[in-house]
C-alpha cells in the first residue's frame, strides 16, 4: 500500500508526457498544413500574376506584328524580344505558322527529316509514318506498317485511327505508337494551320533551318542575320539550301512563346499560343489555343 501513491504518480507522469506528444503532433501537422497552404496560396497568386503578365505581353507582340517590319523591335523567326511589364521580366518568341511544318500537307520526305532530327532510325521513322499517314487518312485500307481500328484495338486502346486530317497537334499522342518524349520532340517543328506544303524560311525558326542544313550552324546563322537585313527593307531572301521544301506563302498566323520571369526564387512561367490576326475584330487576334509548355519545346 505505502508504494500506491508513487505508482499512481508514475502513471500520472506518463499521461502527461503522453499528452504533450499528442499536442507536439497535432502542432506540427497544423504548421505543415498552415505551411502547405501558404504555399499554395502563393504560387497560385504567382501563376495568376504570370497568367496577366503573358497576356499583356500577347497583346504587345500583337501590337508589333501590325508595325511594318522596318518599325518592330520583334523579329520573326523565333529570335527572343526581351520585354519588361509591371516588374516582371519577359521573353517573347514568335515565328509565322507557315515557318513550321504542317502535317497534314507536309510530304513524306519533309516529315521523315523531322524524324531523323529528333533521333529516330530509319526504319522506325518508315513505320511511324506509316501509322501516322494512316491516322490522319480518310480510309481505312492499312499501310504495310500502318495500323487502323483494329491494331488500335489489339493495343487495348479506346479508341481507333482517326481517319481525317488532324485539327490539333494533340492529336498526335493518340497515334499509336507515340510516346511523350517523342511527342515533345515533335511539337517543336509541326503545325496544323499553315495549309502549306512547304516551309516560308522567313517565318522559320532556327531548329527548322539547322534540320534542312543537316546541323550546318554556320550556314543557317549566316542567312538569320541575311534575313534579318532584308526583313527591315520588308524584302524577302531566301537561303541557298533546303528549297525542295520553300513555299512562300504566308497568313496572318502565329506560334507565340512567352516565358515571364517574376521572381527570382521561382522558376519562369513558359506558355506557347497560336493566334490569328484580325484587324477588324477587338481585341485585333483570335488564340487557337494556349498551353503551358516544357523549357524543352523552345524555339532556338
Amino acid at each position: 500500500m505505502g508504494n500506491s501513491p508513487r505508482k499512481q504518480s508514475g502513471v500520472a507522469m506518463i499521461v502527461v508526457l503522453w499528452m504533450i506528444m499528442v499536442m507536439m503532433t497535432l502542432a506540427a501537422s497544423l504548421l505543415y498544413a498552415t505551411r502547405t497552404e501558404s504555399s499554395m496560396v502563393d504560387y497560385a497568386r504567382r501563376t495568376a500574376i504570370a497568367r496577366a503578365t503573358a497576356d499583356a505581353a500577347a497583346h504587345y507582340a500583337v501590337m508589333q506584328l501590325f508595325l511594318p517590319p522596318q518599325e518592330r523591335d520583334l523579329q520573326l523567326g523565333g529570335k527572343p524580344l526581351l520585354w519588361q511589364y509591371e516588374g516582371a521580366k519577359v521573353e517573347i518568341r514568335v515565328v509565322g505558322e507557315n515557318g513550321l511544318i504542317d502535317i497534314n500537307y507536309a510530304s513524306r520526305e519533309l516529315l521523315a527529316q523531322i524524324f531523323k532530327e529528333v533521333g529516330v532510325e530509319d526504319q522506325a521513322a518508315s513505320d511511324m509514318l506509316d501509322v501516322l499517314e494512316d491516322f490522319r487518312d480518310v480510309d481505312d485500307l492499312k499501310r504495310l506498317n500502318g495500323a487502323e481500328d483494329g491494331d488500335y484495338e489489339s493495343a487495348g486502346l479506346a479508341f481507333g485511327a482517326k481517319d481525317a486530317p488532324f485539327e490539333r497537334i494533340e492529336e498526335l499522342q493518340q497515334v499509336l505508337g507515340m510516346t511523350p518524349q517523342l511527342y515533345q520532340a515533335l511539337t517543336r517543328y509541326l503545325t496544323v494551320n499553315s495549309g502549306a506544303a512547304g516551309i516560308n524560311p522567313m517565318l522559320a525558326p532556327r531548329q527548322i533551318l539547322l534540320m534542312l542544313t543537316e546541323g550546318d550552324a554556320g550556314k543557317v546563322d549566316a542567312y538569320i542575320a541575311e534575313r534579318e537585313e532584308a526583313a527591315k527593307d520588308g524584302r524577302s531572301v531566301l537561303p541557298d539550301f533546303g528549297q525542295a521544301f520553300f513555299d512562300n506563302s504566308q497568313q496572318p498566323l502565329y506560334r507565340m512563346q512567352i516565358r515571364v520571369f517574376t521572381d527570382e526564387t521561382a522558376p519562369p512561367y513558359f506558355e506557347e499560343r497560336s493566334v490569328r490576326l484580325s484587324p477588324e475584330k477587338m481585341p485585333p487576334f483570335v488564340t487557337y489555343f494556349r498551353v503551358l509548355q516544357a523549357s524543352s519545346a523552345q524555339f532556338e
